[in-house]
């Protein structure tokens, strides 16, 4: 019984490494529409109303196919210990394809480097937050609306539940792009790098004759100059590596003999070197560590155990032979020691040993006075 509970407990172990929390530890980036499905505490029955606010600053007038920053700014709400907070970018409250690409919206970038609508980041002191989205306006031209909504927990929170905030719809009007206007390309999209990378920064434009970038690290004022070399709408930019917690950020300037159009500013996203190893690999490997367990559980639980039940151990042969004295030195196992002593006629009473070369009280006729 006891080596199935050991057993039991140690799959409990390697199942639970697969599982995860819930919101409290956060969700992880992601595309979302406006409820989660639930699985963000979107559901009213597990949400309440945030004490924050939550507000979005767009251009309202954009080019179709051009690149535009959205910001969000969340402050004032009541956070948890580890100060975790949901925002996402939507293009509807509907509950079902408020994805801003589902009206025609491309995320090119997100706060934190991906191309996800919804996202985590850790609110500093302050309490307060922007977070910045660089978007291609949708083809379809006329008025377009964006939203925002906050996720976050509370201390204390005993339910466990999410706090949730949405703005109202703010509205961009979708304009013709003008003939020969510089910009990004419509299937470009920033590059992620490994850290250290120094590597050239690839950027595809269109209508361009000439870029410029600049770059400077987060928190800086001061921008850098970065050298670029390229042409025919495909440059490349020398940008600084990135190491741990360090991010860069680039503005590139599009230019050609009618227009010089400033983009917004990007992220150098950079991600930790790739796992060198497969999935069953590392599988193998915890499921070998999970016998090692095993049978360490099982070894104690041997040494531990009572020794009830078991059959008692006789060692009286043991102790009697450890008992029985020792035959005398020096003779054969088919000798006596008696035999071999010597009788004396000018020592009566005692008898010689010519191996130990000493004389023996005669038992059967000791000596006079019985010494």
């Amino acid at each position: 019984m006891r080596h199935r509970v050991a057993v039991l407990a140690v799959i409990a172990l390697l199942l639970a490494t697969g599982a995860s929390m819930a919101n409290p530890g956060g969700e992880g980036d992601a595309d979302r529409d406006f409820t989660c499905g639930g699985s963000c505490h979107g559901d009213p029955a597990l949400s309440s109303p945030s004490d924050g606010t939550v507000s979005i600053s767009v251009d309202p007038l954009s080019f179709s196919g051009t690149a535009t920053a959205v910001h969000i700014t969340a402050s004032g709400m009541s956070l948890s210990g580890n100060r975790l907070l949901g925002v996402f970018l939507l293009g509807s409250a509907n509950g079902n394809d408020d994805h801003p690409e589902d009206y025609g919206w491309g995320i090119l970038q997100d706060p934190n480097g991906g191309t996800r609508n919804y996202v985590e980041v850790t609110v500093p002191p302050s309490g307060s937050v922007t977070l910045t989205w660089v978007m291609l306006a949708p083809e379809q031209l006329g008025i377009q609306t964006l939203l925002a909504e906050i996720h976050h927990g509370s201390t204390p929170n005993s339910n466990n539940w999410a706090y949730s905030s949405l703005t109202r719809g703010y509205v961009v009007d979708v304009q013709p792009v003008p003939e020969n206007l510089p910009g990004f390309a419509f299937d470009w999209s920033p590059e992620t790098r490994v850290t250290g990378d120094d590597s050239p920064t690839e950027i595809r434009t269109r209508n361009t004759t000439s870029v410029s970038i600049q770059w400077m690290l987060e928190g800086e004022w001061v921008p850098h100059d970065a050298e670029v070399t390229g042409e025919g709408d495909h440059w490349h930019a020398l940008l600084p590596a990135t190491i741990g917690e360090t991010r860069i950020q680039y503005q590139v300037t599009t230019s050609n003999g009618d227009f010089s159009i400033v983009q917004p500013w990007l992220t150098v996203a950079t991600e930790p070197a790739a796992f060198d190893g497969e999935i069953w690999g590392a599988r193998i490997q915890s499921l070998a560590f999970g016998l090692l367990v095993m049978a360490f559980l099982l070894s104690l639980q041997a040494r531990l155990s009572p020794w009830e039940g078991r059959p008692e151990l006789d060692h009286t042969e043991e102790v009697e032979s450890a008992e029985a004295p020792p035959e005398p030195p020096g003779l054969e196992p088919d000798q006596g020691y008696w035999s071999r002593l010597i009788p004396s006629d000018e020592n009566p009473g005692w008898l010689w040993d010519p191996v130990e070369e000493e004389w023996v009280a005669d038992p059967d006729n000791p000596p006079e006075g019985g010494e």
